[in-house]
């Protein structure tokens, strides 16, 4: 993002493009889903379970993407408090970048990935009311 301030002597009046008529722009921040819907959507994202390697690569890949929105819900919400299962999750991302995304079906490394999700899990079983 470039934010652009007119200063005396520089530039022009019309918000510093320089073009008449042109108004600076702001990007909007990405609006994040709360801590109960993005866990929701990781409980949905996990429940199909799987049997071959293809369908566990999927499975582990949209469990893994679905944490991910759980860890943005908790940043935005309190990292302090949901320090531990961010943690869990940012485990899991660095388990699935050492055994390579694209190999997440063999099941050491599915479950080198998952494991730190189900202790996300477990730590929001272990402290009901935080949604």
């Amino acid at each position: 993002m470039v934010l652009a301030f007119g200063a005396a002597g520089c530039g022009s009046d019309s918000g510093g493009s320089g073009k008449a008529g042109e108004k600076a722009t702001v990007a909007a921040k990405p609006s994040v889903m709360s801590i109960q819907e993005a866990f929701d959507a990781y409980t949905a994202a996990s429940a199909p379970g799987c049997e071959t390697a293809p369908e566990c690569q999927d499975l582990v890949t949209a469990k893994l993407a679905a944490a991910v929105k759980v860890r943005a819900a908790m940043k935005a919400e309190d990292p302090a408090r949901f320090e531990e299962p961010i943690g869990f999750v940012n485990r899991a991302e660095k388990q699935a970048d050492y055994y390579g995304r694209d190999n997440l079906g063999a099941k050491g490394n599915s479950f080198a990935v998952s494991w730190p999700l189900q202790q996300m899990v477990s730590w929001f079983r272990e402290h009901p009311g935080v949604f």
